[in-house]
């Protein structure tokens, strides 16, 4: 009896925790224009903009050694608007369309 509620309530805490790791990222693309992200109403409002981004990493090796130079910077691939609060952690944004969408990008609420 003790396993199981040890097993039930690390499941309940871990479960509760995987929106935090996901947090600023496309989590399904509904279409080639709109995508479900990780950015609940508490973070976002109807018609904020939202900036999409990739990481652009330079000076690695085939082998992932880093060399000395390199650096990551993140590149600004597009923009979306908010156009519907889903719940807590996930809102559905509609992008401009100038760039392809795919699941993991990370998006970023304009300032």
């Amino acid at each position: 009896m003790k396993t199981i509620l040890m097993v039930t309530t690390l499941a309940i805490l871990l479960t509760s925790c995987a929106h935090n790791f996901m947090r600023g990222t496309v989590a399904m693309k509904t279409d080639k224009k709109t995508a479900h992200v990780c950015l609940g109403n508490n973070d976002v409002k109807l018609g904020d903009k939202i900036d999409f981004y990739s990481n652009q990493c330079t000076g690695y090796t085939d082998g992932g050694r880093r060399d000395e130079r390199g650096e990551c910077k993140m590149k600004i691939l597009g923009t979306g608007t908010v156009t519907k609060l889903l719940n807590n952690h996930y809102s559905e944004v509609k992008t401009d369309g100038s760039f392809k969408l795919s699941e993991g990008t990370l998006v970023q609420k304009q300032k």
